[in-house]
């Protein structure tokens, strides 16, 4: 199950390309292209930073005007997402 406590590694066959409010992932492995929304793209450029997710959650309230529940739901079902595409490992 995955929790804010969840440590996150990124692969390094991941590439990131910011084109206006988009962020386009390259899986050089598969050369299979992602998009991600502005949201997916700011949570995607913190957890590059830094792998834990409360971590980004706190960022995430402290920079937007966002509710803690729903910014936790959305970053839950975007780690879900990314690792269902195999986008992402856990620890």
């Amino acid at each position: 199950m995955i929790s804010l406590e969840t440590k996150i590694t990124i692969p390094e066959t991941l590439l990131l390309q910011k084109v206006d409010e988009e962020t386009i992932l390259l899986d050089i492995n598969t050369q299979e292209y992602f998009s991600l929304n502005e949201l997916g793209g700011i949570i995607w450029e913190l957890l590059s930073k830094n792998n834990n997710l409360k971590e980004v959650k706190d960022e995430l309230l402290v920079t937007y005007d966002i509710n803690e529940k729903q910014i936790i739901d959305d970053i839950l079902n975007f780690i879900s997402a990314l690792i269902k595409k195999g986008l992402i490992e856990i620890e």
